[in-house]
């Protein structure tokens, strides 16, 4: 094994080894909330919904490329390469929309009373469900090109229109249908990444001026730790690692479709940074959410807890 393999792959096993603790961390908190205390609020759901997708992303591009590069060939059939490519490609679309649906809540749940966004919020619970569906089923259908043209690894001639993702292939079989397929997902993801960042401009310019109003009622430092310039900071991070992450995939791809043979190291590069986004975004949720914090600590306190009473007991 060279270098640049074994470099690879420990980049990727340690995506998975972040990636798939953090979110099966989010996904449980919110899912005990949602069910135990049944007060899961929309932007809770959202979250979950994103560290749901991100694991999907992880499990079906991050983990079958570190097994590639650390030279398993096991189980790469066209089936499954059809299935891993459809889910993953969803998958990112939903990452992509729900980072968006996020950002637009946010925009609406903050907007002042004489705002027209504000007429919005009482409907912002019975709109989350038809949102949700409506998500997937666009996603879903724009990804569709990942089962038709996806086909396991085998000795071809020709490269023309086909990405070589090292362990499956996307052969397409015309101009029409690589430059077709390229346009309607750079078009999707433009969409969203326009409105996710007008929206999250829109998040930062009411919070700024919130912050100039009450400037003299409170101290500079206490101004620091409200909540509003805490979301501030959240949301900031968000769209950043968004659009370094995502705006290197993006590049990379809009390359890919100028190239005509599209090399093997581009595309570990783009499952690298897409990757990227899902292993890091669970960290961030981790770090600012208080009740995922508070529910891992109240899990620790009972851990000690447990522990101190099994020392007693056998003392």
């Amino acid at each position: 094994m060279d270098l640049p393999s074994i470099l690879k792959a420990v980049s990727n096993l340690l995506l998975i080894a972040v990636g798939i603790p953090g979110n099966l961390i989010v996904l449980l908190v919110f899912g005990y909330i949602g069910c135990a205390e049944e007060n899961l609020l929309p932007a809770d759901s959202i979250v979950f919904m994103l560290a749901f997708v991100h694991l999907l992303i992880i499990l079906t591009r991050g983990v079958p490329q570190t097994l590639f590069t650390l030279n398993y060939r096991g189980f790469y059939d066209s089936s499954t390469c059809k299935f891993l490519i459809f889910i993953y490609r969803m998958s990112r679309a939903m990452s992509m929309s729900m980072t968006f649906l996020l950002s637009a809540y946010q925009s609406i749940l903050i907007a002042p009373v004489t705002s027209r966004l504000s007429y919005l919020k009482p409907k912002l619970s019975t709109l989350l469900l038809p949102s949700f569906v409506f998500l997937w089923l666009l996603d879903g259908a724009t990804s569709i090109h990942g089962i038709l043209y996806t086909s396991h690894i085998r000795n071809i001639t020709a490269l023309k229109f086909t990405l070589n993702l090292s362990y499956c292939i996307v052969e397409y079989p015309s101009e029409a249908s690589y430059f077709g397929t390229g346009t309607m997902e750079l078009t999707r993801d433009l969409f969203f990444v326009f409105f996710m960042v007008v929206t999250s401009s829109y998040i930062l310019f009411v919070l700024y001026r919130h912050r100039q109003q009450v400037k003299g009622i409170r101290s500079s430092e206490q101004n620091q730790h409200t909540p509003e310039m805490r979301a501030a900071k959240i949301v900031v991070t968000f769209v950043t690692l968004f659009v370094v992450f995502f705006g290197v995939d993006n590049m990379t791809w809009v390359y890919t479709l100028s190239a005509h043979k599209v090399p093997v190291d581009l595309n570990n590069v783009r499952v690298f940074f897409s990757s990227l986004y899902a292993s890091v975004s669970p960290i961030v949720v981790i770090a600012s959410n208080k009740k995922v914090n508070r529910k891992l600590q109240c899990t620790k306190t009972v851990k000690v807890s447990q522990s101190k009473t099994t020392i007693v007991s056998t003392d």
